[in-house]
């Protein structure tokens, strides 16, 4: 038997917006707001302040998975089991694990 050669299928790119039965649908890129850095940085200190553990890590947590685990790893020095035991909903990182991912923000901006 030969081996045919096969095409792979071209991705689709996602459109800006599309309408369907007169709704006009706009794409949504949930990881968008992670990308603003001063925005984080304002809504995880708002967390601190108002001692809401749950909605600091969530906020950590998305912004380090925005970002790319590796890149934030290689960034702050810390190693991948490290940064993932610190984004975990039972993680319990140290305040300096804390301080290392923070000021990855300033090298990301």
């Amino acid at each position: 038997m030969d081996k045919t050669k096969t095409l792979k299928k071209p991705k689709k790119l996602l459109k800006k917006s599309m309408v369907i039965n007169g709704v006009e649908l706009l794409s949504h890129d949930p990881s968008a707001i992670f990308k603003k850095h001063k925005e984080i940085k304002m809504a995880l200190s708002e967390a601190l302040i108002d001692g809401d553990k749950e909605a600091f890590v969530d906020i950590l947590s998305g912004y380090v998975r925005a970002h790319n685990i590796l890149e934030v790893c290689r960034r702050t020095g810390l190693s991948r089991t490290v940064v993932y035991e610190a984004i975990s909903e039972d993680g319990n990182p140290s305040l300096d694990t804390l301080c290392k991912i923070m000021t990855s923000f300033k090298k990301a901006a």
